[in-house]
């Protein structure tokens, strides 16, 4: 059981962090909307800001500031370089939105819903405002970049880090193909689904932030136990908002619960429930991931199908077994014991969501 002392030290530790993140990004915002010429254009670049402060828990730069700090970096322009990944965050969610017909992000209108609403009554209202956040995701992954390179570190580690950005954007765009194939129904395996949250998740949320703050303090060598830990815990952290995705409410997941199922995502859960399930069971799983918009009824059958065939507890015991695996590694890393302890628990805390 974690140290009540303990957690409470952390939570603290990431909402300080936190709110240093959201300073550097409305630092940064303000050079950039100032900067901003055209009336139409400022409208959009203010909507990306929003958008970016709407909510989030700021999990990818903290990480980015941890690892500095957990070999030997100082001092608070590490915030400055780490908004950029903040950035890319919000480049993927807005084009996310498009791929999925979401709605809703973080409880709150998605980026093209937003600027339609923006738009009023034009011809080809929604066409027009998915392809102005089109645009904004472009010019927030090109601010990704910006920002990284307006930070004060000196230019060959800041190099290094730019390259491992870089790396994380494209591999991220592979597993985020990966997935639009498997919603149009490309059938995945066990296997096939891991490379998948590799790429989409576990590079972009753990492995990529760490390297990258590692690469800012000066860091660049006997980095393998800090990527396995990332990949590891990354894929624990996908494989639970999955989870968290079926059957948490609309206030934990930030949009409805059916929106997994309505795109037709081959999750855990379903892969599994498929492999164990009967025949009649099996025809039913397809059909809700087929349907587009699942009713109610159907919803709660196929939960009821994921229990009985024990795919949930599959998941549930997976999760556990990939944190145990990825904290493990936690003492094979040569870095500060007070950033190991918090990664140790961060691990934890990622998963600790219920539902």
């Amino acid at each position: 059981m974690t140290d009540p002392k303990k957690s409470g030290k952390f939570k603290e530790y990431l909402e300080v962090e936190r709110l240093k993140i959201n300073q550097s990004l409305q630092d940064y915002f303000q050079v950039i909307i100032d900067g901003v010429n055209d009336r139409e254009m400022k409208k959009i670049v203010t909507e990306i800001r929003n958008y970016t402060m709407n909510g989030g828990k700021r999990v990818r730069p903290i990480l980015i500031a941890t690892a500095f700090r957990m070999f030997g970096g100082r001092g608070d322009e590490i915030y400055r370089a780490a908004i950029s990944i903040e950035l890319s965050q919000s480049f993927f969610l807005i084009h996310d939105d498009i791929m999925d017909r979401s709605d809703l992000r973080r409880g709150f209108k998605s980026f093209h819903r937003k600027v339609e609403e923006m738009l009023g009554d034009i011809k080809d209202r929604e066409h027009m405002a998915e392809s102005l956040a089109i645009v904004a995701g472009d010019l927030a992954v090109d601010y990704s970049f910006d920002a990284l390179t307006r930070s004060n570190f000196p230019l060959t580690v800041k190099f290094k880090a730019l390259q491992q950005l870089v790396e994380i954007i494209k591999v991220t765009g592979y597993g985020e193909g990966l997935d639009m194939f498997s919603s149009a129904g490309v059938k995945l395996k066990m296997n096939d689904l891991i490379r998948l949250h590799l790429r989409k998740t576990a590079k972009y949320t753990l492995e990529g932030p760490l390297l990258m703050g590692s690469y800012l303090a000066g860091r660049d060598q006997n980095l393998n136990a800090l990527k396995a830990y990332g990949n590891l815990v990354g894929l624990a952290f996908q494989l639970h908002d999955d989870v968290i995705g079926l059957f948490g409410t609309q206030e934990e997941i930030g949009k409805p619960p059916k929106s997994d199922v309505n795109e037709g995502k081959q999750t855990l859960l379903m892969i599994k429930a498929m492999e164990r399930a009967e025949k009649g069971e099996k025809e039913f799983i397809q059909k809700c991931l087929d349907s587009g918009d699942i009713n109610d009824h159907d919803f709660e059958r196929l939960k009821e199908i994921v229990k009985n065939t024990h795919s949930y507890d599959y998941s549930r015991w997976l999760i556990e077994r990939f944190i145990e695996s990825g904290k493990r590694y936690i003492s094979q890393i040569d870095g500060n014991p007070e950033q190991k302890e918090f990664l140790e628990w961060f691990a934890d805390y990622l998963v600790s969501r219920r539902y």
